[in-house]
């Protein structure tokens, strides 16, 4: 169960790789989404689900809000055994399934409810419901902080995605559950690839990649930046993701002005992401507190070396020093800019590089998975 499925993040491809690996152990999977954009329907494909918010109309702030106030949706849950929900208004409705009909629920915690402990208004900027839910924040934080308090407290069990996650849960709610790391679809993989099957997409030289959702909040100006100091200039930056239009013209400008040579691929599916993470000479989260980050173990899978910052977040549990990538000082444009040059000149081994996103793959992640839910719902 989550708010939306409006978007193909983070969280989305963890939901899909949890309902194939449930599926796949003999359970019956059911989706369940506020709000579904009706383009996305085809990746729930295989899968039964339900847009427990559904109106007349389509508006997906305004379903996200009123599900949480219609006493009807709970009844559409009957035949549930057990409910995984991955965000705060998911938990609140899980609640009151678990008080009406006895289902027990799960929590899986990417990270504490952001518009309640650390929005601000550069993350409020990039959407309309992140405006929404920021507005209402603050205004009502210390009442809905007592309520996540209590939805979160009340979950049978837990899912923390990190330890970086584990340390901030431990913070805020003193609880403790078990660490599922985000795991990656097979098809990630390094093999034998050319530039010229990046033909199509005017890459035709070397690449420095940036990859993920091209929002103001993942600030790929720190790579633009970082990139236009470098000695050799003769490279191209890729930036591959779903872009807000505003966003991608803000960052056009700023390569113009450091001369960069900038390529906006967009959203690709994983086939050609794999070559472009294997093609690519490094890849580059700039991302400041990154909770997890699904790209730098996408792309050190493919056998391509990933830089991100040392703050103490996610990328510290996946990036080892000179070994598959590089972490630079905290939002230092400089150290960006000398790891990358390391980064460019060094000889990387492919296969060594990839060999450190072991404890990342499917079939042990789902293994972990499975365990947990058999403790609530045995499979028959």
């Amino acid at each position: 169960m989550y708010d939306f499925f409006s978007e193909h993040g983070g969280v989305e491809r963890i939901m899909l790789f949890q309902a194939r690996a449930l599926k796949k152990a003999g359970y019956d999977v059911q989706f369940a989404f506020a709000y579904i954009d009706e383009n996305l329907k085809d990746e729930l494909e295989g899968f039964k689900f339900i847009e427990y918010g559904k109106f007349f109309f389509k508006n997906e702030t305004f379903q996200i809000c009123s599900s949480l106030l219609r006493n009807s949706i709970i009844n559409k849950f009957k035949e549930t055994d057990l409910v995984i929900c991955h965000s705060f208004p998911a938990s609140y409705l899980a609640l009151r399934i678990k008080r009406k009909l006895k289902i027990p629920y799960i929590l899986h915690l990417h990270h504490p409810p952001q518009f309640l402990y650390n929005a601000n208004l550069e993350w409020a900027k990039n959407s309309l419901k992140r405006k929404f839910s920021f507005a209402i924040g603050k205004i009502l934080r210390n009442p809905l902080r007592k309520l996540d308090f209590y939805c979160v407290k009340n979950a049978n069990d837990y899912i923390l995605e990190s330890k970086s996650v584990e340390k901030v849960i431990k913070n805020i709610y003193n609880l403790s559950g078990t660490i599922i790391y985000p795991t990656i679809n097979e098809k990630f993989k390094a093999g034998n690839h050319n530039l010229k099957e990046l033909s199509k997409y005017n890459i035709n030289k070397d690449y420095i990649l940036g990859s993920g959702r091209i929002i103001r909040q993942k600030r790929f100006d720190y790579l633009i930046s970082a990139s236009s100091r470098l000695k050799n200039k003769n490279f191209q930056l890729v930036l591959v993701g779903k872009y807000s239009q505003s966003e991608k013209n803000n960052l056009k400008v700023l390569a113009y002005e450091y001369n960069i040579e900038i390529l906006f691929l967009g959203p690709l599916n994983i086939e050609e992401l794999v070559k472009i993470y294997n093609l690519a000479k490094v890849t580059v989260l700039t991302c400041p507190k990154e909770w997890f980050g699904l790209v730098p173990i996408e792309a050190m899978a493919c056998g391509c070396p990933v830089i991100a910052w040392k703050d103490n977040f996610g990328p510290q549990e996946t990036i080892i020093e000179g070994k598959n990538g590089f972490l630079a000082e905290p939002y230092d444009i400089d150290d960006l800019a000398k790891k990358l040059e390391s980064a460019i000149i060094k000889k990387w081994n492919k296969k060594s590089v990839s060999s450190y996103i072991i404890k990342f793959k499917e079939e042990k992640v789902a293994k972990e998975l499975v365990k947990l839910v058999k403790k609530s719902v045995p499979c028959s």
